[in-house]
């Protein structure tokens, strides 16, 4: 039988725990400053078959390190059978762009889809490595259910971002959206924040997961 997940825990005093630990510090959006947010552990993720699934996107431009965020009850499906286009527990209310994965580049972001309470204040959240290649670029909703030709994902271009000049670059140009929030040369956009979207589940490896 194949174990679904495979999971390591990460020292707190290694450099990739410390960049994501940087990483969620530098993208707590100000608007989300009803809570805080502290990563308690971090571990990294081999989920089965994920990474041979990925590896022709691999090969893909544009690859980023991106957040996903869900509530607890939904992580059994997530670690049995991955990230899905819109499952049936998935809130219609993410569906800006269509029915695909969504990602955020800021931490808040993707943690409110975790839906921790006061009483219940413990979530997960991924980080995962998502192959983007050329973009399809958007300010307001536009529900898709086919790429324009030649775009591989979409982006939602939000008016705060990670400040673009303090991105890391880690395994073999994979980008790592970390710098502090500053205000985007996008002058008016229906999206406070970034949002990424893909529509093929191959297009994304598991890399970590982090308590918080």
């Amino acid at each position: 039988m194949k174990i679904p997940l495979i999971s390591h825990p990460l020292s707190k005093r290694s450099a990739e725990y410390k960049r994501i630990v940087k990483y969620a510090r530098n993208t707590h959006a100000l608007t989300h400053d009803t809570y805080t947010l502290q990563i308690e552990n971090i571990f990294s993720v081999d989920r089965s078959g994920e990474l041979e699934r990925y590896a022709e996107f691999k090969k893909l431009h544009n690859r980023m390190l991106l957040w996903h965020g869900s509530r607890l009850s939904n992580f059994v499906g997530i670690i049995s059978q991955g990230l899905r286009i819109a499952p049936p527990e998935s809130l219609t209310s993410g569906h800006m762009f269509g029915k695909g994965i969504y990602f955020a580049d800021m931490v808040s972001k993707s943690a409110n889809y975790c839906n921790a309470t006061p009483a219940d204040p413990y979530g997960l959240l991924l980080l995962c490595e998502v192959a983007l290649g050329d973009m399809y670029e958007l300010t307001e909703s536009e529900f898709l259910t086919k790429l324009p030709r030649g775009k591989h994902s979409v982006k939602g271009l939000g008016m705060n971002v990670p400040n673009p000049a303090q991105v890391e670059i880690i395994d073999d140009g994979v980008v790592v959206p970390l710098g502090k929030a500053v205000q985007s040369n996008i002058i008016e956009s229906h999206l406070q924040y970034n949002e990424y979207v893909i529509y093929n589940v191959k297009q994304m490896n598991i890399k970590y997961l982090n308590y918080v």
